[in-house]
């Protein structure tokens, strides 16, 4: 599954808007809900967790103070 995560960088005056679509892995969803049956929020949970990785690997810096905020995760249907 293809999800847009929209993340909000908020540096407490100031902030940014950020997106990252990023393909959910089956796998990835199953060990995340454990027990539980893979559901869409879990889905969009694994997505999330996609997105920070990728936040951190383009070297964006999260300072004391900073917050990162998810304002939507979203399907994307092909």
């Amino acid at each position: 599954m293809q999800y847009n995560v929209y993340l909000q960088h908020d540096f407490g005056e100031q902030y940014e808007d950020l997106e990252f679509c990023v393909n959910v892995d089956e796998e990835d969803c199953y060990e995340m809900a454990g027990d539980s049956p893979v559901t869409t929020h879990v889905m969009k949970q694994v997505a999330v967790e996609y997105a920070m990785t990728r936040f951190f690997k383009q070297n964006h810096v999260l300072n004391i103070g900073d917050r990162i905020i998810v304002v939507e995760v979203e399907e994307m249907y092909t």
